[in-house]
């Protein structure tokens, strides 16, 4: 007799059974083989095998972990998400991934990415969930990487942005000074801040104003009658740290720490933490500025290092107020023009190569490519180092480092070359006829000329490729930038600051600037400088 539709059915799922389990059989030794975390576990959730990777990783026994006991290898702070994930695909009988961090077998926790799916029979019921583990912790710090970068980067920019308004708009030099505190302060959450300045003549250090109730108030105020305001550098906690090592430093809590001067007028304010920021002019250590806060603050490396750029410009803000003070308005104007001409042609220069390179970061790791995305990062960190380098040279009055090591044409290359690193941009730089010297103040104007013209490549061109020519011949040299990008109407185009500074620089020389363009056929930038107007060059 020919078999029953029931027993029909009895007998496949049996059959089903006995090839699922000879399966398994054959699985669990293929997957203690494969290189990484691989489980799977019955219908209902609980694990029933892990590869022997997992259990080498974790350091924990399978006897041990099968069931929910591989949970305790969850960080805690990501079981509660964890456990809710995978309730609603037990719910769901759907697959899946989540990233949760795992404890490895020496207590570090890393990023792991869980990929999960069900296995169903041919009536759709599920039978087991298979699931793999992956190390993304690489991954993760580029991420985290990327996102304090960005985080410091428009920071920067930002506080840029709004230093260069002010020094355009602000004809009073001593309101600079409050605009750059008030920024500083904001930017940070600060509840205040205080500006201490070395003696001239003894080795002291003193209060010279305090930002407060969003207003400088200087050390004549009221709120500071009866206070000696003067303290001895070498023998004062903690100033000795910051003058002698010329680096920031945080007092975490003041109410711990051994007492200082003027705590007992902090402690009434609510301050807890103070930052301590190094105030530099021309190559000597000039002051420090102490950021109050009136909660417990731990500061990351990206955070200190935007707050002391910050600190930069407050000291850029309080130079320029002192020239002012002393009746020097030819002075202040020719600083104040060099302090935004130099301020624009190294950091807001650099940051235009470090944003492309944390977009590219940002588009790498969006397609999953993490050590594309990491090296992005540190590109982009290494150009926010050299930039806020070469604006500390600007601060005191250096030549940027690239021509110290080796002249306009070094230099020239070397530019060309890093503003295009990682980048889909080609180029060629050429040097023709034979390389002279020039007036050290000239090179230094081709070196920011140049910046300017790559810059603008990058940020407004969208060019495929450009091409740098510098030409040295008896009675002239020559600086030519050609690109492909999309051009622009000269008649129509208001200059900005970028091309208004290289027309003032050409013109400082005795030379000529044109620039060609039209829309969608590129763009072409020529200076030409006379030779015969200038005597011989020493050799730099």
């Amino acid at each position: 007799m020919s078999e029953r539709p029931g027993q029909m059915a009895d007998h496949a799922s049996t059959t089903l059974d006995g090839d699922l389990q000879s399966w398994e059989e054959s699985f669990r030794i293929a997957i203690d083989t494969i290189p990484g975390l691989a489980w799977f576990g019955s219908a209902d959730g609980p694990v029933e095998f892990l590869n022997k990777q997992w259990c080498d990783y974790t350091g924990i026994s399978m006897d041990d972990a099968l069931g929910w006991g591989w949970t305790v290898t969850i960080h805690p702070d990501d079981m509660s998400g964890l456990q809710t994930q995978w309730q609603e695909a037990l719910a769901q009988g759907a697959p899946g991934e989540l990233e949760a961090r795992v404890r490895r077998f020496d207590g570090e926790y890393r990023w792991f990415l869980f990929r999960y799916a069900p296995l169903r029979d041919s009536t759709g019921r599920v039978l087991k969930w298979y699931g793999s583990n992956t190390d993304i912790e690489a991954r993760k710090r580029a991420e985290d990487a990327l996102l304090a970068s960005e985080q410091l980067i428009r920071g920067q920019v930002n506080a840029l942005k709004s230093s260069l308004d002010a020094l355009a708009n602000e004809s009073e030099p001593s309101l600079l000074v409050t605009h750059t505190l008030s920024t500083l302060t904001t930017q940070f959450g600060a509840h205040s801040a205080s500006v201490w300045r070395r003696g001239l003549a003894d080795n002291t250090i003193a209060i010279e104003f305090v930002f407060e109730d969003g207003r400088v108030v200087p050390n004549t105020a009221p709120r500071f009658a009866g206070l000696d305001l003067t303290l001895p550098m070498e023998d004062v906690w903690p100033w000795p740290d910051v003058f002698r090592s010329g680096k920031p430093s945080v007092i975490e809590d003041i109410r711990v720490v051994p007492p200082f001067a003027l705590r007992d007028r902090l402690l009434p304010l609510g301050i807890i933490t103070v930052l301590l920021l190094p105030l530099f002019a021309a190559g000597r250590l000039e002051g420090a500025i102490g950021l109050r806060f009136q909660r417990k603050r731990i500061f990351q490396p990206e955070q200190i290092e935007l707050a002391q750029a910050l600190a930069n410009q407050a000291m850029l803000m309080i130079r320029l107020a002192e020239l002012s003070a002393q009746g020097r308005e030819a002075a202040v104007a020719g600083e104040r023009n060099r302090i935004a001409r130099d301020i624009h042609d190294t950091l807001a220069q650099g940051f235009t190569g470090i944003i492309i390179q944390l977009e590219a970061a940002e588009d790498a790791s969006r397609r999953g490519l993490g050590l594309a995305a990491e090296q992005h990062v540190v590109t982009a960190r290494n150009l926010a180092r050299e930039s806020l380098s070469e604006a500390r040279r600007s601060l005191q009055a250096l030549r940027p480092q690239s021509l110290e090591e080796g002249g306009i044409t070094h230099a020239l290359r070397a530019l060309f070359d890093k503003l295009k690193d990682g980048m889909s941009l080609h180029g060629d730089f050429r040097v023709l006829g034979e390389p002279r010297a020039l007036p050290s103040d000239w090179e230094e104007n081709l070196f920011r000329i140049a910046q300017e013209c790559l810059t603008n490549v990058l940020r407004h061109a969208h060019a495929s490729n450009v091409n740098a020519t510098i030409s040295f011949a008896e009675e002239e040299v020559r600086l030519q930038f050609e690109d492909d990008g999309r051009g622009f109407d000269p008649a129509a185009r208001s200059e900005g600051y970028g091309l208004l500074g290289m027309r003032e620089r050409v013109g400082a020389m005795g030379g000529q600037m044109e620039v060609e363009s039209s829309r969608g056929l590129g763009t072409t930038v020529s200076i030409c400088l006379p030779l015969t107007i200038i005597p011989a060059a020493e050799p730099n």
